[in-house]
């Protein structure tokens, strides 16, 4: 019979694979400060859509735009002098939205820089502060004062919500879920919250750890949100269903972790305040810190994923914008068969792989690659498989994928590429979709990530 080999490709898998893989990239942070007038205080950030960064200066009363290579420039004209901006986001109409802590109002400002500020509607005292994009085409916010979740239309009508809020909340932070809901922490109440478009309101507090203080929230890449713990230094992860679990290893004591963000590599990018540093947590929950680069004292809070791919922070205490670069450091290898099945029975040979069933193997140390290998790229080959089926390749430790490597009708040998990230053990582990039977792998490495 005629061997059918299919053509390599990066598929769906793979990439998510690659979104998976913990730590494999080097970081080089870049610090702007030219064009930045002195006492600005730069808070919130967030990807425009002109291709440049927008930031909010809190201590300078301006809304400030910075490209991708450096070059700021700062608006003030429309913006109150007492506004106090302090969260920003890109808005469904093509302009940035911010919220104005100072003066409990809404601000708009065109790529152009022309603002306009909204106040009808909104209760004094509100102190808005997070604000964000919501699933409806609406803008949505944190009345951290008025302990109140607000809507605003492009349009600039303003409703708010605050049945099913507890009393002294301060809501803080706001973020769409993956559910199509909007999610934002409670700072005082020591809480999340879950707002649905309509205004119907749920409390999650089970899991989080006395004094937490939540603050920053962002939708992650495994489907979950993740916050900021800020008085107990630790990131948390919350289900759509409200489970929550926190992660403390890795994060230096006093740290006060504030802003964070979901990076184009994958993991989880976060803003230390106290600790003047800027970390990086995976989906699996491991833990890494960055200080090199960043001026001593200088207070990141806000923290975005640039157009660049990039991480951008806003340095509160220095008047600077701080970039971090995430570039990936692959390796080849000359092609090195790591495990055959069709071998005797062994750690990396036989028997044959089982259908419905997961199989681990352990790929750091083997052909070459380094125990600080983070992700693989290998070429799969199935062969004398006994039933149509599929292959699913992930991380040690992480859940099963929803999508394919390599699909399969009984008899075929087929092929393809993958790059797959490494579990904590250096491993991946294989699931074989099939109605019953076996098939046989062999898997041949040719690069490495880390």
């Amino acid at each position: 019979m005629k061997t059918r080999l299919e053509r390599p490709r990066l598929t769906l898998a793979a990439l998510f694979g690659l979104v998976l893989a913990a730590g494999a990239f080097g970081q080089t942070i870049t610090e702007f400060s030219a064009g930045i007038t002195p006492g600005a205080g730069p808070f919130g950030i967030t990807a425009g859509p002109d291709g440049n960064l927008w930031f909010a200066e809190y201590g300078g009363n301006r809304i400030a735009r910075i490209t991708p290579s450096g070059v700021v420039t700062e608006f003030s004209t429309g913006i109150n002098p007492f506004a106090r901006p302090y969260g920003i986001t890109a808005g469904p109409d093509g302009n940035l939205w911010f919220t104005e802590n100072g003066q409990s109002q809404i601000g708009r400002i065109t790529p152009g820089g022309v603002a306009t500020e909204f106040s009808s509607g909104i209760t004094a005292g509100a102190g808005p502060r997070g604000i964000t994009a919501g699933p409806d085409g609406n803008l949505w916010f944190a009345e951290f004062g008025g302990n109140r979740i607000g809507r605003i239309t492009p349009g600039g009508v303003v409703t708010e919500f605050s049945t099913g809020i507890t009393a002294g909340a301060s809501p803080e932070s706001i973020a769409v879920g993956p559910d199509g809901n909007l999610w934002f922490t409670e700072f005082s109440g020591n809480r999340i919250g879950r707002i649905t478009p309509a205004g119907v309101v749920t409390e999650f507090s089970a899991g989080i750890s006395p004094f937490a203080q939540p603050l920053g929230i962002t939708a992650g890449p495994d489907g979950n949100l993740w916050f900021a713990e800020n008085f107990i230094d630790r990131i948390a992860r919350i289900t759509p269903l409200g489970v929550v679990t926190e992660f403390s290893t890795g994060i230096t004591a006093g740290a006060q972790v504030f802003g964070i963000t979901a990076g184009a590599d994958g993991n989880l990018w976060f803003t230390e305040h106290n600790g003047h540093r800027i970390g990086r947590i995976t989906p699996l929950g491991v833990v890494t810190e960055f200080s090199s680069g960043i001026t001593a004292g200088a207070g990141p809070l806000g923290i975005a994923a640039g157009p660049d791919g990039n991480l951008w922070f806003a340095e509160n205490n220095i008047d600077r914008i701080g970039r971090i670069a995430v570039a990936a450091s692959f390796y080849t290898l000359a092609p090195c068969r790591v495990a055959d099945t069709r071998n005797p029975t062994g750690p990396y040979g036989g028997p044959a792989l089982a259908a419905n069933a997961d199989r681990s193997f352990v790929i750091a140390n083997q052909c070459g690659i380094p125990s600080t290998a983070t992700a693989v790229s290998f070429n799969q080959t199935i062969t004398q498989p006994t039933a149509l089926g599929d292959l699913r390749l992930f991380p040690g430790g992480a859940s099963l994928p929803l999508v394919s490597t390599l699909n399969w009708k009984a008899g075929q040998t087929r092929a393809n590429n993958a790059i797959v990230s490494l579990g904590p053990s250096g491993d991946i582990v294989v699931h074989v979709d099939q109605a019953s039977g076996t098939v046989h792998l062999i898997i041949d490495v040719n690069g490495y990530f880390q």
